[in-house]
């Protein structure tokens, strides 16, 4: 259901859009079923009360201090946990239904997590996309370049891993099966159906934010369903549940839109943080809704364990063990998996600070590392047209549309480069890919617009200025071009009318003055032959020739 879903929504809206909905309301909104059993049944809060006092303080200044100095570590730990979290609730699911069909021996318990680490680490190590986004957030943080070989060598050692434990898990089942020992076809179909969804979203989506979502969307459904369940079964079987878990989870109609409610309420708050503006408010914002989604990854490791008693009478399992109080021995080994968070971020954090390694060194470690990524062709591509290595770049580039054609920001960068080798035939072809991809970007408009302008089709370049300022009114790079087209016409006072449109948005705007000054010189003078000393593209914002700077003109 979530595929055709997803793909009528991005009929209408942007993936960017979806995302962020997604995002929002799916990966921030779900934190909060987890707080609320946290905080609110009693006797777990009375079992954890150190971990759930502690942890929140700790995380939220750990974030904090990242988002408050700009940087990067984090993210990337909050990808790795969130992977982490991903696979885990997939096994417990497992568990349940095993549990559900009778019992198992501890190998199928053993094989059932090997399978769910081995399939979703697998994923992610053969996708151009993850990979990209992890090897470039790394770099980011001052992490060491990698060889490519290296990674290849990680690469085939998981796929290898996945394969053999895949075999024994198979052999395993088609023993206990021989053996009359009952299964459950449903927890094969979660299983089949949860690694397929997720090698689908991460390795055969090229659209790196669209396979995020769509996975998202898949685990929160399933997170939501299980505790509204969990909650249901827990207040008709529990005396000591709190006054609002009694109250919000009754099987009613109009208490689950309220479920859900609180839950958007919840993740709305990632929508605030999105339309702020860059700032010390936004950045604080964002590091505790970082800490939020840690906790949640946290929390949910201790306070669902199906092995015991009171979590499988509220998911309908009978047996399990009985709840334990902390003790000594289980502290110093809690404290000591902490190491696996502490550790990593203490590092990052160095490494950012002292430094990183140049953006192009990064850049070709990341090309070198995922060769099928157009997203790391693309930006190793214009990095080296930006440092003048313009064959190199034409060559990456022409990589990056091979890879992916369906990449605007790919064929629009490598129109830009051809445009700045004398191309001007085959970047009109590439621009022009790129508006049929993105109709609404005004920066390929202008340049596909400048392009032609150059290429003497004067029409088709103003029809193209025309709807670059439609899309964006205030675009000074539109207006100088469209003025240096009608310059090259002869039209002299309606390019000087563009010039000054372009200094009243930027009034010190130096290639609009030094344009505007040569129409008026021009036009007292009435002599066209000096028409083509007129320059296309405001200096502070990407040339049609210049790929490099292309969010510089958004």
């Amino acid at each position: 259901m979530i595929i055709p879903a997803f793909l009528a929504a991005r009929a209408r809206w942007r993936v960017e859009d979806l995302s962020l909905c997604v995002a929002s309301f799916g990966a921030i909104g779900h934190h909060l079923p987890g707080m609320l059993r946290a905080y609110g049944d009693r006797a777990l809060f009375q079992r954890f009360r150190w971990r759930f006092s502690v942890a929140p303080a700790f995380l939220a200044a750990t974030c904090l201090v990242f988002a408050l100095r700009d940087l990067n570590g984090i993210v990337l730990i909050v990808y790795l946990w969130g992977v982490w979290h991903g696979l885990m609730q997939t096994y417990g699911f497992l568990r349940i239904y095993d549990a559900k069909a009778g019992p198992s021996s501890p190998w199928t318990a053993r094989l059932d997590h090997a399978m769910c680490v081995t399939w979703f680490a697998t994923a992610v190590l053969v996708s151009p996309s993850r990979m990209t986004n992890i090897l470039s957030v790394f770099y980011t943080s001052g992490g060491p370049l990698i060889e490519a070989s290296a990674i290849e060598a990680l690469r085939t050692t998981s796929i290898a891993l996945t394969g053999g434990v895949t075999v024994a898990f198979l052999c395993h089942t088609a023993w206990m099966w021989h053996r009359g020992r009952p299964l459950s076809p449903v927890k094969l179909l979660l299983m089949a159906t949860s690694f397929g969804f997720f090698w689908y979203t991460n390795v055969l989506v090229s659209n790196m934010l669209a396979g995020i979502a769509l996975f998202e969307v898949f685990h929160d459904v399933q997170y939501l369903s299980i505790v509204w369940i969990f909650n249901l079964n827990r207040v008709q079987k529990d005396p000591g549940v709190g006054g609002f878990t009694r109250f919000l989870f009754r099987r009613s109609g109009a208490l689950v839109g309220v479920y859900v409610g609180l839950v958007v309420a919840y993740g709305s708050l990632n929508l605030v943080s999105a339309a702020m503006s860059a700032g010390l408010l936004r950045r604080t914002l964002t590091g505790l809704l970082a800490a939020s989604a840690l906790l949640h990854f946290y929390y949910d490791g201790f306070i669902w364990k199906v092995r015991e008693r009171t979590t499988r009478q509220s998911l309908g399992l009978s047996g399990g063990t009985p709840e334990q109080a902390a003790v000594r021995p289980a502290w110093v080994i809690h404290g000591a998996k902490w190491g696996l968070f502490v550790l990593p971020v203490l590092t990052l954090g160095l490494a950012e600070v002292q430094g990183r390694a140049p953006e192009l060194d990064r850049a070709r470690a990341i090309a070198q590392a995922a060769p099928d990524s157009a997203a790391a062709q693309e930006h190793f591509g214009t990095l080296l047209a930006g440092a003048g290595r313009v064959d190199e770049a034409v060559a990456r580039l022409r990589e990056a549309v091979r890879l992916d054609p369906d990449n605007a920001e790919a064929q629009a960068n490598l129109g830009g480069v051809l445009g700045r080798a004398g191309q001007l035939a085959e970047a009109v072809v590439h621009y022009r890919k790129a508006i049929q991809i993105e109709p609404g970007d005004a920066l390929t408009r202008t340049n596909l617009g400048n392009t032609l302008s150059r290429l003497g089709e004067f029409p088709e370049a103003i029809r193209h200025f025309e709807e670059a300022l439609r899309i964006s009114p205030n675009r000074i790079d539109a207006h100088i071009d469209w003025g240096a087209a009608l310059l090259r016409q002869g039209a002299l006072d309606e390019a000087i009318d563009h010039f000054r449109e372009a200094l009243r948005i930027s009034p010190n705007q130096p290639q609009a003055l030094a344009n505007l000054a040569l129409a008026r010189e021009l036009r007292d003078r009435r002599r066209a032959t000096s028409v083509d000393q007129a320059q296309g593209g405001p200096s502070t914002s990407r040339s049609p020739e210049k790929p490099g700077g292309r969010s510089n003109g958004r």
